[in-house]
């Protein structure tokens, strides 16, 4: 659906032997390393879609400012207006939680909480936005040639990947 420059595929191993001087780590932990890496590769889901929000919502602006309708650019209707705040709002919001998140795993202090409330934020966000970008654009936005359609689909992959809304939630709640 999205996310089209980057091919995912399945890879399985069977029957595989790994020497013990190629083995990276502690034997049997390996779903702790793991949890490990989701605690930086939240981080990076969420600026993700901090960058997937402000791209829409760049395109959604500049539309909104050119587009006319009724003798009027459609960024005079109140309607527009209150959107793009909303998306502005959203999207500031986001980057913040992030750049927190980002700024205490920087120094060494990891929060599966922060690094789960930013993710979890960030890629609603993105979904949101994205979606009132197709709205703005109206019919013109939904078509595969423009950029907000693109948006819109690879937005939806953040909720899902290295761990659903729902796993996220769950890891916020552990931690409160």
């Amino acid at each position: 659906m999205g996310i089209r420059a980057s091919p995912t595929a399945e890879i399985s191993f069977n029957d595989v032997e790994v020497p013990a001087e190629n083995l990276i780590g502690e034997e049997n932990k390996g779903f702790y390393y793991t949890l490990e890496f989701f605690d930086e590769s939240r981080i990076q889901i969420a600026a993700q879609a901090v960058g997937i929000a402000q791209g829409a919502f760049d395109r959604a602006l500049r539309y909104a400012r050119e587009r006319e309708q009724f003798g009027r650019k459609i960024i005079e209707f109140q309607t527009i207006q209150h959107k793009l705040a909303e998306m502005a709002t959203k999207i500031e919001t986001a980057r913040l939680l992030t750049y927190k998140a980002a700024w205490n795993f920087d120094r060494g202090r990891i929060d599966p909480k922060l690094t789960s409330m930013a993710k979890c934020y960030a890629s609603r966000v993105a979904v949101e936005v994205t979606n009132e970008a197709v709205q703005i654009f109206g019919g013109y936005g939904y078509i595969a040639e423009n950029e907000v359609e693109r948006y819109y689909r690879d937005a939806k992959i953040t909720e899902i990947y290295e761990g659903t809304t729902e796993i996220q939630k769950n890891t916020i709640v552990k931690f409160l």
